[in-house]
Parts: structure tokens; sequence; C-alpha cells
């Protein structure tokens, strides 16, 4: 079955989820990217099979909920709400995803059901499927914020919550109270494999993981010989900036490599075929402003990442370090 028309249950919650899931973040919801491109990109995700959309209340200036919610509201006519899963973020109170690694944070519980309920307006819906508190470590959650997020989903606003977290100490807190929350989003990618036994224990626990950066910010694939757009621009600043980003770009080049040289099918399908082959992973986001590079992911074939492939990739993980994931 093509993966585009699969669905995987994500942990305990009984979510069905498409194993891939399209990040409305990033240039996505940028003011110099028209919005009519992309309500394109969204409408053409829907039609080819993914059902899960993930955004956060401060995405690109704070323009990406409400842009999403403008783009949804027609397409809920052929796409009835209960077979989506919208799943948004709070608690960041900084409009670029910390680029810079400076990030302000505020996880109160008047702060989060406040950004819970704004997210609401700003797309436009009842309810969302999942609510991730955005960057929170375990020293920001507390019986307080639990109690908020628990009368979150007596009102019916949110029906699962989890943690957006890029801190393996945070994913081992979560995996020792493996109750307190639904859902992960972790980073995850060939570079980054030494978040694999974590991933398998969140995965034993019943907590839901969907995996962000599946192409390690474009580290993964090689340089496009074409001319350069205002998103590729944007992407490769953040690359530069994003503290993440700067520890993948050191121990980059001989995985891509590795991938590159892998030719039953292209690097971005490659990547995509080692992340969703751990059993533990339900779903990989992908954020791109072209529906063809959508297509290309969505034409990824599990089973084309032979055995023997797979553990070159680990070969030169191993012989690379990898990137450390803290």
């Amino acid at each position: 079955m093509p993966l585009a028309q699969q669905h995987r249950t994500l942990g305990r919650t009984g979510l069905r989820v498409s194993p891939v899931g399209l990040g409305c973040s990033g240039f996505w919801g940028h003011r110099r990217f028209s919005e009519q491109a992309a309500a394109n990109v969204v409408e053409h995700a829907l039609a080819q099979g993914v059902n899960l959309l993930d955004t956060g209340h401060n995405y690109s200036g704070f323009h990406a909920e409400p842009r999403l919610g403008r783009i949804l509201r027609p397409l809920l006519k052929q796409y009835p709400r209960h077979s989506l899963v919208i799943s948004s973020k709070g608690g960041t109170l900084t409009g670029q995803a910390g680029i810079g690694g400076g990030e302000q944070r505020n996880f109160s519980p008047a702060a989060i059901t406040a950004s819970c309920e704004a997210s609401l307006r700003n797309l436009g819906l009842d309810y969302l499927d999942i609510y991730q508190l955005h960057g929170a470590s375990q020293h920001d959650v507390n019986d307080e914020l639990l109690a908020a997020l628990q009368r979150l989903r007596e009102r019916g606003l949110i029906r699962h919550a989890g943690i957006n977290t890029h801190t393996a100490s945070t994913l081992r807190w979560m995996i020792d109270h493996p109750t307190l929350f639904d859902v992960v989003l972790l980073d995850y990618n060939a570079l980054q494999q030494d978040r694999e036994p974590l991933i398998d224990q969140l995965h034993a626990a019943g907590i839901g993981v969907l995996a962000g950066t599946v192409l390690a910010q474009g580290h993964l694939l090689p340089a496009r010989p074409r001319l350069p757009r205002p998103a590729d621009a944007w992407y490769l600043a953040r690359a530069w900036l994003k503290p993440s980003s700067r520890h993948l770009m050191r121990s980059a080049r001989r995985m891509r490599n590795a991938v590159g040289a892998i030719k039953s099918q292209r690097p971005a399908q490659t990547a995509f075929a080692y992340a969703l082959g751990h059993p533990g992973v339900a779903s990989g986001i992908l954020g791109t402003t072209r529906t063809q590079s959508l297509d290309e992911v969505l034409a990824t074939r599990l089973e084309a990442l032979t055995a023997t492939e797979r553990q070159r990739l680990v070969d030169a993980f191993d012989d690379g370090r990898g990137s450390p994931s803290h």
C-alpha cells in the first residue's frame, strides 16, 4: 500500500495518523509566501491522504495558525473534522521558534489556557486533537499545570496533551512518568540515532511518538542545482542560526554521502524510510512550501531501504559519532 494511504496508531491515544504529517510552520506561514500557495500545499496534502497537520501558536511570527484556520475553513466541507488530526502548541512567546536559541516561554496555567483558547480562535476549531507544551522541560511541569490541561480536556478543548522537546533529559522524565502526557514530538533522523533507545521506551510506555527534523533541517539532502527562492534563504538562515541545527551541520557530511549513495530512491525518501522504519514512530512531520517535495516524500517506499542499506546509515552514524542529542 502506498505510504500516502497508510495510517498508524499514535500511542495510547488511539488516533490514526498518516505516516507523513504536514508541518504548517516555518516559511509556509511567512507573509512573503503567498497564502494561496500555502493553501495549495495543504489542499494537496489532504487530497493525497495526509490527515495530520502540525502547527504552533507562535510559528511564523504568530501568522501560521490564523493562516491555517483560513485555509481549513472551506476544506472542512470536504474533509470532515473527525477525519483530521490537528496539533498545535503553546508556551513559547517569541515569534520565530527560537531560531537564535533565545526562546521566551510561559507555562503558567493561565498562560497555557489562554494560549490554547487563542489557538482555537485562530484555527476556527472547537477542539485540538493534540495540544503540546512547546519546549517544556520537566522543571516546567507541576500539579497546577497538569490540572489546567485536565480542565482543557474536560471542557472539550483538547483531546490529548503532549510535549514538543529536543532534550533527552525531558524524554527520560516522560518515560519515568508515562501517564502524564500522551504524545511527544521529538527530533529524530539518521543523524540522531541515539534517540532510538528513548523512542523504544516511549513507545513501550504507550506515548505516541511524532518525529520532527526527519531531513535534519536539510542537512541530509544534496545541494539543489537551481536558483534560490526566498524560502530557501529562510531555511538556510535557520540552519546556520539555530543551535540544534549547527550540531547537525557539523556531523552531516558523512551521513549525507551515505544517504546519497543509496540509489533505490531519492535522498529525502531514504531519510524518511529510515525514520519511519522505526516501529515506535507513528508519523514524521514534513515542513515544505512545495507540493513536488510533498509528493516525493509521500512516494517513499519503506521496503526500498534494505537491511543492508539501513546498516550503512548506522555505520555512518557510528563512524561519525552522530549529533549529540542533549
